[in-house]
């Protein structure tokens, strides 16, 4: 599943400063004249200078039109999604928390308040197809210590249901609870020695029968618990916390100006 990014501001100060300097070295063309005044004789050299300074003047103005052209630049549609890549989540959308090893915590923007996480991996079959995913959120439910969720493909015969072995154990049965655009869903319970057997284990073995395919040479999965612990035990942590404090309501101004009326 798809998972979904600070705004640069830039300020052009050539823009203001080139202008400024530009006036400032026309100030020279002005002096020249109490120095026509003096006899052409005792100031042969009087003219030349300001012969010189003439064109002086004139030299800022190219560099104030480098300025102007290049201040397009910060507004160019390039500079845009360059913007728009370090923007954060939008809500509703996945994003990827953290990740140890061979699982993934993903979790969803709220609008408000701690955003929902679960440990998420995805099993693919010998030849390196996506063929199913599978997510995980820890529970206090009784004797339910985790709880997982198999989505797997529309084509997966429905009365068979799916097997899931941890290691060289016997595989547990599991029903498809329904089935969706997405795939077919399969929701199981993992209680607390069932949860331990899979923090200890290497892998695990989800097995499902293509419709109208041979029982006896069903699909079989790997699932990786490369990373379960320490994800798991992070993930739990982190439900543990309590959620933020929410900012105060933004219709609480308005009421407080409503004796005023």
């Amino acid at each position: 599943m798809p998972i979904k990014p600070s705004q640069a501001v830039l300020a052009a100060l050539a823009l203001i400063a080139a202008p400024a300097f530009a006036q400032d070295s026309t100030a020279p063309a002005a002096t020249p004249a109490p120095a026509a005044e003096t006899p052409a004789a005792e100031t042969p050299a009087a003219d030349a200078p300001a012969a010189s300074e003439a064109p002086a003047a004139e030299a800022p103005e190219p560099a104030a039109d480098a300025a102007t052209t290049d201040a397009p630049a910060s507004d160019s549609p390039a500079a845009a999604p360059a913007a728009d890549a370090d923007a954060g989540p939008q809500v509703g959308q996945y994003y990827a928390k953290e990740t140890h090893q061979d699982w993934t915590t993903r979790c969803i923007k709220a609008e408000q308040g701690k955003d929902p996480c679960e440990l998420y991996q995805l099993l693919k079959d010998g030849e390196g197809n996506s063929v199913a995913e599978m997510t995980l959120i820890p529970l206090r439910n009784g004797e339910v210590a985790a709880g997982a969720t198999l989505i797997a493909p529309l084509e997966t015969d429905l009365i068979q249901g799916l097997g899931f072995a941890v290691g060289t154990a016997e595989p547990r049965g599991y029903p498809f609870n329904f089935c969706a655009p997405v795939g077919c869903v399969s929701r199981m319970g993992f209680t607390a020695a069932e949860l331990d057997a899979l923090k200890r284990g290497a892998n695990a073995t989800v097995t499902l029968l293509p419709f109208g395919g041979d029982r006896e040479n069903p699909v079989r999965l790997t699932l990786s618990l490369a990373g379960f612990t320490a994800a798991f035990d992070a993930l739990a942590a982190y439900a543990d916390q309590p959620a933020p404090a929410t900012a105060p309501a933004a219709d609480t101004p308005p009421a407080a100006e409503a004796p005023a009326n």
